[in-house]
């Protein structure tokens, strides 16, 4: 079994060969599963909105681009699960300021699920009025997920100025990392309800 360190190895040196890392089991299943449990309470709870696309007070929705709902997680929060994903969020975040001299100093995360036939067209995670993103982080939920449930991570790349795309089923316990203002990516339509958390690692 993989150490913390050799996780995060191993995402830092898929960002440098080909600008996105993925780590498999980087949540365990006792972790994953207390995570949906957490969603679940708080999308029953009425807490999600309806994502839109833009930032601050220019954020609209468009449900013919974007598809799924949405809810922040508060960085102080004392509830147990989303402790331990922040916390682990944050460990990875001090090994990359440690090793790799990104400069981060926030992070924004949110939970995100995608009802079915919902997908999220192809976009990149920068805004050009307001910078600050360096890398996208997305942690999966989706136990017993199938290929024909769709809803995969779409992240288009360059290979001899050729476009690539690389397709990455959104599995329970993994983690993806991209830099954030140089890959474009999509979700493709789900066929089945898809969760996950995403976020942004901030330098500003």
């Amino acid at each position: 079994m993989q150490s913390q360190e050799e996780k995060f190895e191993g995402l830092i040196e898929g960002i440098v060969a080909n600008g996105y890392g993925v780590c498999d089991d980087f949540l365990s299943s006792e972790e994953v599963n207390m995570l949906n449990a957490r969603f679940t309470e708080r999308f029953d709870d009425g807490n999600f909105k309806e994502a839109g696309i833009g930032k601050q007070s220019e954020v609209h929705q468009a449900k013919e681009i974007r598809g799924d709902k949405i809810l922040w997680l508060e960085t102080n929060t004392t509830n147990i699960a989303e402790r331990i994903l922040l916390d682990k969020n944050q460990a990875f975040i001090n090994y990359l300021n440690q090793t790799c001299y990104l400069g981060i100093i926030d992070a924004e995360i949110h939970f995100a699920k995608y009802d079915i036939g919902k997908f999220y067209r192809r976009h990149r995670d920068t805004f050009q009025a307001q910078k600050g993103r360096i890398l996208s982080v997305i942690y999966y939920l989706n136990n017993n997920w199938q290929t024909e449930n769709g809803g995969n991570l779409l992240i288009y790349t360059q290979e001899n100025n050729i476009e690539k795309t690389i397709s990455i089923a959104p599995l329970a316990g993994r983690l993806v990392c991209f830099e954030s203002d140089k890959l474009d990516h999509e979700v493709s339509e789900t066929f089945r309800e898809r969760l996950s958390i995403t976020g942004w690692l901030l330098n500003c």
